[in-house]
């Protein structure tokens, strides 16, 4: 049998997997990927949620304190509700996010932890018997088999160096007096197996015959064994104590002489034992062999089952990424569907805003509010008559109208109060406006309408036109602005214009710009005087003396020019307060409602259309009959009668009796042409048929009453909204 060199087939180091290789390094890998990549993501998500939540939550408490303490107990306004429902909405947010945050952490958070500390143990299941299957392995192919193999070469060499001395022929039994030499010889062949595979053996030497009584005179034998002597010598020393000693040496003694008797015996005694030794070291090497596999095959099997796990992980990781990202992103789409649902809420509500609501609300606490914070009033204390809760005289019309509150169509009571008084009972009254009223009485009338305005009203008894008259002159007079300002050298330079129609746009784009206070105030007064110049047969008072009289007081006082004369001054040529008397139907009538161009003559031979009076404004009750055509200078320029011889002067007043309209009879202003709706009649015509004019209701916007059923020169006759 020859032998083998072990070190061929013996595991090393260097044949062990690498550290990156096997079902760990993946177990690591995926397990990584949950806690760095998910359970990072979906932590930073669920913090980043209670952040938010937690700050929803504190914004909500912080305004809901501040609302409560701004908004009284008084009732809200839709703006403040629809508010009031977008606070609430904030805390209904947090609600859910906090719903969507609880379904994270149970349903995302804490399966993923799960996953992760599952496969975390299966982990290190699989790594500790990894490792036992390893370091088992290892140690018995490095250790425990090796040494059972150099034992059974060992002890096969040993049967080979048994046979061989066996059958080798006797020699010089010098060569090896000991059998135990002979075995040192065998156990130094094996000592180094680098050696042949037979090596050679010595044959035993033959045994010397040993002389049975040994000779005194023979020094060999005695310097052989020179301790007999001395152990029997010390035997007596030291008693029995060394009996033991004594026999054991009488053995060896005794084992000295037998061995040359008995070495061929040992020797096949030896040579089966160590047989027998050599079958029970195969015995024991093929069982190191077989159990080595069986190691190799359990370390192969803990691998496959740690593959398998590693299978079963991706599987689990796999289809539990799959439930924990379809719960988020369903939890996602909830929330965001609970928040879409809260946004509509809130915009339903909002659009009940109503602004018109909310400034009612406000304006029924604003006058209690107002009257509160306003001072009352500090009156004008008159000497003569004490506090006057008006003051009229001396204030714009632009103030007056502001303060109280009046419409574009509305005069100033005392210029309608006036105007109304007049053409009741002074259209015919002789010197009107020339004729000036008594100072005291003036005065007093203004002091009255001064300490109450809405309360006065005229007494025909004992206030005469001609108070009347200068009271309404003293008004126009005082306003700081004049009613139609127009300088002198401007109306001296229209008046040298030869084209009427030229002057009378001009005239009326002057008017127009006007503030509306002005504008209707002088349409007013105008208008007035033209049914005054309509009776000048009997007031005496024609255009010429009119524009005289209220030329200052319409256009305004003018200043003399440095260097000039009040001569050079009354002889500029002014024409203008005449061509506004003469044309106030045309300056003051509304402006058509469309172009149209005018309609063609009537074919001849036909009979013109007739219409009948009024319009969606007007109502005729009475048609006065169509007047004959009259000239346009006829028109517009009645013959005057000359002057009377009898004075007009103020003296000839004294009479106590004021001509007044109980007193006066007052004939219908004459009309020239077809009443139209917006256009005033001519103050010059013969007939004074009586008819009457029936009047819309007014709209809701309060107005003035200036037009009188009486008197039908008004171009406005009927006003509405």
């Amino acid at each position: 049998m020859s032998s083998t060199t072990p070190d061929s087939s013996r595991p090393s180091m260097s044949d062990q997997p690498a550290p990156s290789l096997g079902p760990v390094p993946l177990f690591d890998r995926h397990l990584k990927v949950i806690s760095d990549s998910y359970l990072n993501f979906f932590l930073e998500r669920k913090r980043i949620e209670e952040v938010y939540v937690g700050s929803l939550l504190k914004l909500y408490s912080k305004v809901k304190s501040i609302d409560g303490g701004l908004d009284d107990l008084t009732e809200l306004s839709t703006a403040r509700r629809a508010w009031s429902e977008v606070i609430d909405n904030v805390e209904r947010e947090a609600q859910t996010r906090q719903a969507f945050l609880a379904t994270l952490t149970s349903d995302v958070v804490n399966a993923l932890i799960a996953l992760k500390e599952t496969q975390d143990r299966t982990r290190k299941r699989i790594k500790e018997d990894i490792k036992e299957s390893i370091n088992s392995y290892t140690d018995y192919a490095e250790n425990v088999l090796p040494k059972l193999k150099r034992t059974y070469l060992r002890k096969c060499q040993e049967v080979e160096d048994y046979k061989a001395a066996a059958a080798a022929p006797p020699s010089n039994i010098q060569g090896t007096p000991y059998p135990e030499q002979g075995a040192q010889n065998v156990s130094s062949s094996w000592s180094n197996p680098n050696l042949s595979a037979k090596p050679v053996v010595t044959a035993p030497q033959p045994l010397r015959p040993l002389d049975r009584k040994p000779s005194g005179s023979a020094p060999g034998y005695r310097t052989r064994s020179p301790s007999t002597s001395a152990t029997f010598s010390d035997f007596a020393h030291h008693g029995k104590k060394q009996l033991n000693q004594l026999i054991t040496f009488l053995d060896k003694g005794g084992n000295v002489r037998e061995t040359l008797g008995v070495r061929s015996e040992n020797h096949s005694l030896r040579a089966v034992r160590t047989k027998r030794e050599a079958d029970e070291a195969d015995k024991e090497y093929r069982k190191g062999v077989h159990w080595l596999e069986t190691l190799r095959l359990r370390r192969i099997k803990i691998l496959d089952n740690a593959y398998i796990s590693l299978g079963n992980f991706i599987r689990d990781y796999s289809s539990t990424a799959k439930i924990v990202l379809e719960k988020y992103v369903d939890n996602l789409m909830a929330t965001n569907v609970t928040q879409t649902q809260l946004s509509e809420h809130a915009r339903s509500v909002i659009k009940k805003i109503s602004p018109e609501r909310d400034l009612s609300l406000a304006a029924n606490q604003i006058p209690r509010s107002l009257a509160s914070l306003v001072p009352k009033p500090i009156l004008y204390y008159n000497y003569n008559v004490g506090e006057c809760n008006d003051l009229i005289f001396g204030v714009s019309l632009v103030d007056y109208a502001t303060s109280r509150g009046l419409s574009e169509t509305e005069i100033p009571r005392i210029a309608q109060l006036c105007v109304d008084e007049l053409n009741k009972r002074g259209l015919e009254a002789e010197g009107i406006y020339r004729v000036s009223g008594r100072h005291a009485v003036v005065q007093d009338l203004q002091h009255k309408i001064e300490r109450n305005e809405a309360a006065f009203k005229f007494n025909p008894l004992t206030d005469d036109v001609y108070a009347v008259a200068s009271l309404l002159k003293l008004y126009l007079r005082e306003l700081p602005e004049p009613l139609f300002r127009y300088p002198l050298q401007d109306r001296s330079e229209h008046t040298e214009s030869r084209v009427e129609q030229n002057q009378i746009s001009q005239m009326r784009s002057k008017i127009r710009r006007l503030p509306a206070i002005h504008r209707e105030t002088l349409r007013a007064v105008v208008e007035h005087l033209a049914r005054v110049a309509a009776r000048s047969e009997k007031n005496k008072m024609d255009i010429k003396n009119l524009a005289i009289v209220f030329n200052n007081v319409i256009f305004g006082e003018e200043e003399i020019p440095k260097g000039g004369d009040l001569l050079s001054v009354q002889h500029v040529n002014d024409t203008r307060m005449e061509g506004l008397i003469l044309n106030a139907s045309q300056l003051f009538e509304d402006p058509p409602s469309s172009s149209s161009p005018p309609l063609p003559a009537v074919p001849v031979g036909e009979m013109a259309s007739t219409y009948q009076y009024g319009s969606s404004h007007t109502k005729v009750a009475s048609v006065p009959p169509r007047p004959q055509s009259l000239k346009r200078e006829e028109d517009f320029h009645p013959l005057l009668p000359p002057r009377p011889t009898s004075s007009i002067h103020p003296s000839l007043r004294a009479n106590p009796i004021s001509p007044i309209g109980a007193t006066m009879d007052i004939p219908p202003l004459p009309r020239s042409q077809a009443l139209d709706d917006d256009q005033c009649p001519s103050p010059s015509s013969d007939s004074r048929t009586d008819y009457q004019i029936v009047s819309r209701p007014s709209s809701p916007l309060s107005q003035s009453p200036r037009t009188d059923t009486d008197s039908l020169c008004r171009s406005e006759s009927v006003r509405t909204s």
